[in-house]
């Protein structure tokens, strides 16, 4: 009966050990997959647009139509390639939806602040890093502007993105932030 029970025991470490190896595995990709840039049309981006009141985010604007990339992914960052003003402060938010509407609660997915110091942006190929977790497949990415000025002002984006591979025990999303 003692062997049953260490062979049962040594049957679980290598389940265990195999997820480990799996899911480092997996990590590997998430460093060296491919990235993929959205819209592919170097002549196309998106526009986001703060209202005319600081600090007051825009509506939300559509990044990614539904049913654009058939597998879950992670946005994990954006390349601002021309904004109205200099010397303000610019927030982007990311969000997603399984649906063709706009991100509900808790679907938020990245956010980032910055300030343009140069016009024309000198390095506009500069990838903003933000790192969402995985988005479901099929899902539509939106996002939104608030700025400092106090002025309608708008940018325009891309976004970087790499295929979402699952490790075991993920951690989930938050339910909300504290603020």
């Amino acid at each position: 009966m003692a062997a049953t029970s260490h062979t049962q025991k040594d049957a679980r470490t290598l389940e265990q050990l195999d997820k480990v190896l799996n899911d480092d595995a997996y990590i590997d990709h998430h460093f060296h997959s491919r990235w993929r840039v959205y819209p592919q049309d170097v002549t196309v981006s998106v526009t986001l647009a703060a209202v005319a009141v600081a600090n007051t985010f825009g509506d939300w604007t559509l990044i990614i139509p539904l049913n654009t990339i058939p597998f879950d992914f992670d946005v994990i960052g954006m390349v601002v390639e021309e904004a109205d003003t200099t010397l303000t402060t610019y927030f982007i938010q990311l969000g997603y939806n399984t649906v063709n509407a706009v991100p509900g609660g808790n679907m938020e997915m990245g956010e980032r602040r910055f300030r343009i110091a140069e016009s024309p942006i000198r390095n506009a190929e500069k990838v903003l890093l933000i790192r969402s977790q995985r988005i479901p497949a099929n899902s539509t990415v939106w996002g939104r502007l608030k700025a400092s000025g106090g002025v309608s002002e708008e940018v325009e984006i891309s976004v970087v993105l790499d295929r979402h591979v699952a490790v075991d025990r993920e951690a989930p999303l938050w339910p909300a932030f504290p603020w």
